[in-house]
């Protein structure tokens, strides 16, 4: 009991406190009591939510374990079969290989899209590209001729082509493996840009005699957009050594002329690499000049 209620009892034995006023004080703590058993009720269910919360979060949590582990179990199961197509798909490629390889020995000529020349291992270990006159391009052993004739007569082989034509085929990485030189890589990518002659390329047209040029001045530019970290004394070094390159790979088909060009008010001599429109190149058509064609002002011999 309280010390206020022993003192609200103490007051009534004593006559200083009415009945009325004991009542009044004993409904006050009926009501507190009322009021604390409420709340102990709200707090009990509380935890009763808390319990039932919890018990499906664990439920939850057993769900997610089984899906993570059947999970596991079916990446487990996909990798397995992957690796089962893989050996699978290897063992195809294999055997394709083999007979690729096999009907090469018989004379055969494939179609180059479906080859993969570095997997066919065939006498000699070396097959020829060839272009037949259905503007295909085929592989085929050496010289080999094919029986069924598909694709018509053989227009040109890789065998026709110029050292710098075979090396513009390859790609940069290739090409960088099979060339010695800077000199003779930088030429032959040079040499896929003869296509192209328009007023800001590499190459320039050329009229009359002359099919396109470039000068050393243009070369040693594009070499240093080319090239990272050359310098403009270097690159003008490495120009002329590729134009040396160029008509070497081509076995003499670009020519080198000198002209004169001024500059700044100054006069220099300058080399000038040039294909005549006389020149047959291997396995292309030569466009001889005409009246209609376009031509730019400068020429060979200005």
């Amino acid at each position: 009991m309280s010390n206020t209620t022993v003192s609200g009892v103490s007051s009534i034995l004593d006559g200083d406190v009415s009945v009325s006023d004991l009542a009044d004080h004993v409904q006050t703590l009926t009501d507190r009591i009322e009021d604390l058993e409420a709340e102990g009720a709200e707090k009990d269910e509380q935890i009763a939510n808390l319990r039932t919360d919890l018990e499906q979060k664990d439920n939850r949590i057993e769900e997610l374990k089984e899906r993570v582990s059947d999970l596991a179990n079916k990446a487990d199961d996909a990798k397995a079969h992957r690796t089962a197509i893989t050996r699978k798909t290897e063992n195809c490629d294999e055997r394709i290989d083999e007979l690729q390889a096999r009907e090469f020995e018989k004379g055969a000529h494939l179609l180059a899209e479906n080859v993969d020349e570095d997997r066919i291992t065939v006498a000699g270990n070396r097959l020829e590209r060839i272009t037949k006159e259905d503007d295909n391009t085929y592989f085929r052993l050496p010289g080999e001729e094919d029986a069924l004739g598909r694709g018509g007569a053989v227009a040109h082989s890789t065998a026709d082509l110029l050292p710098i034509q075979r090396f513009a085929r390859y790609d940069d990485e290739m090409l960088a493996s099979v060339t010695n030189r800077k000199p003779d890589e930088l030429a032959s990518k040079a040499w896929r840009e003869d296509d192209d002659t328009g007023r800001y390329s590499l190459w320039s047209r050329g009229s009359g005699e002359i099919r396109a040029y470039l000068d050393a001045s243009g070369l040693a530019d594009w070499i240093r957009l080319k090239e990272s970290g050359v310098s403009k004394k270097y690159s003008q070094e490495l120009a002329r050594r590729t134009m040396d390159a160029m008509h070497e790979l081509s076995n003499g088909r670009l020519g080198k002329i000198k002209r004169q060009r001024s500059k700044d008010g100054l006069s220099y001599q300058e080399t000038r690499l040039v294909l005549k429109s006389d020149v047959e190149l291997p396995g292309e058509v030569t466009s001889q000049n005409t009246d209609d064609s376009p031509t730019t002002d400068a020429v060979a011999g200005e």
